[in-house]
């Protein structure tokens, strides 16, 4: 069977023929404007704009400040952005909190210390000296994993593609470290005989993992990072860092930042060491490490006391920028090109040089910052958060 159509009379096909050209070119024109406007954005104020444009996409007409979050204060609790809500774990819950207020779940754990690291879509609860690990997502606990009875845990951390490190006590051994990928199979395990090793954690591309271990060299105390190739298993380099005891470390891109007691290291994973920096007489009060290329640290001239220096430094170990402070720090994050600082009497957003690119005058109780992936500032207090757009 053959389908006919009447043919419509030519003027009106003369009409659609002159219509299309002319949807193509408000189509390409429109196009056009967008991509201009972008670029515009972009350049402007190093981009400033755009990351404006981008929180508004992401947030919506929301305004500067606004509760969203609600808990139960406990000193113990640890806050970390779990998908679009706040993940609130105290020794006696974890509880995950929807942007719009609602409570998603509230779980009851059982821990003394619990440490949090949140990855791409998971998230993970290590009791510090305790046998239980939780990995949790937006819909509960995923699977729990236990330590040898009697034996416990000294860290756990995520990626941010949910490569999660272990460091933990094993009999026979001094320390054990175990990784897993995303989907929770076990890819590679170390047995330490002869040294302690204080962390691990799992390299951003998923290739390499970096562990510290708590060596000595000529009688001097070191702390040295051993990376392995996770294919391989073998190690691909090792560095020291002498009278140095870390105590918090990232790897961000091919480079790892040390936190230490007393120093700050930049190293590459091949072993090239970029800054090895003391901080002779001055006292360490924050830092953050976690800023797209850049980390920051606060150290001030005295133990107590508001007369501090804050700086910033690229990953090749340069300096980038320092100022002077002399009013109450409450607390420092970095997070993509931001830094926020909490003081006492407001919240000022900073860029990794240092330039300040937003205010806040009233922060309430907030005594705790997180920058979001999407450019939000969280102000934290004992019971409650809210969002800041800058």
């Amino acid at each position: 069977m053959t389908n006919q159509h009447e043919s419509a009379p030519p003027e009106q096909e003369a009409g659609k023929k002159k219509k299309r050209p002319l949807r193509r070119l408000t189509m390409l024109l429109l196009t056009l404007c967008a991509v201009l406007a972008v670029a515009a954005l972009t350049s402007m104020e190093d981009g400033s704009h755009f990351a404006g444009l981008r929180r508004w996409l992401m947030y919506g007409d929301s305004g500067g400040v606004k509760d969203i979050y609600v808990y139960a204060a406990d000193p113990a609790n640890r806050y970390g952005k779990l998908g679009d809500g706040l993940l609130v774990v105290s020794p006696n819950t974890a509880q995950l909190i929807s942007d719009r207020g609602s409570v998603v779940y509230d779980l009851p754990i059982r821990m003394t210390a619990p440490q949090l690291s949140v990855g791409g879509k998971h998230a993970a609860v290590c009791d510090v000296g305790g046998s239980t690990l939780h990995i949790l997502d937006q819909n509960g606990i995923q699977r729990t994993i236990h330590t040898e009875e009697g034996l416990r845990y000294f860290s756990a951390n995520l990626n941010g593609s949910d490569y999660l490190a272990v460091t933990e006590q094993k009999t026979g051994y001094k320390t054990f470290v175990s990784v897993y990928d995303p989907d929770g199979e076990l890819i590679f395990t170390f047995d330490s005989y002869n040294s302690y090793l204080g962390d691990a954690r799992v390299t951003e591309d998923g290739r390499s993992v970096v562990i510290v271990r708590l060596e000595s060299q000529g009688g001097i105390f070191a702390s040295g990072l051993l990376t392995y190739d996770l294919g391989s298993g073998e190690v691909k380099s090792s560095a020291s860092i002498l009278d140095g005891l870390v105590m918090d470390f990232c790897c961000n891109g091919d480079r790892v930042i040390s936190l230490c007691d007393n120093r700050f290291a930049i190293t590459g994973l091949d072993g090239e060491k970029f800054l090895d920096q003391s901080y002779g007489n001055l006292y360490l009060h924050d830092y953050a490490l976690n800023g797209r290329d850049f980390a920051a640290l606060l150290l001030g001239r005295y133990q107590a006391g508001n007369i501090c220096t804050l700086a910033t430094y690229d990953l090749e170990g340069e300096k980038i920028a320092s100022l002077e402070l002399s009013d109450e720090v409450l607390d420092i994050a970095a997070g993509g090109d931001y830094l926020a600082v909490l003081y006492g009497e407001g919240l000022v957003v900073y860029r990794r040089d240092l330039t300040e690119y937003a205010r806040l005058a009233d922060t309430d109780y907030a005594g705790q910052v997180l920058v979001e992936k999407g450019g939000g500032i969280l102000l934290i207090s004992g019971s409650s958060a809210w969002r800041f757009l800058p």
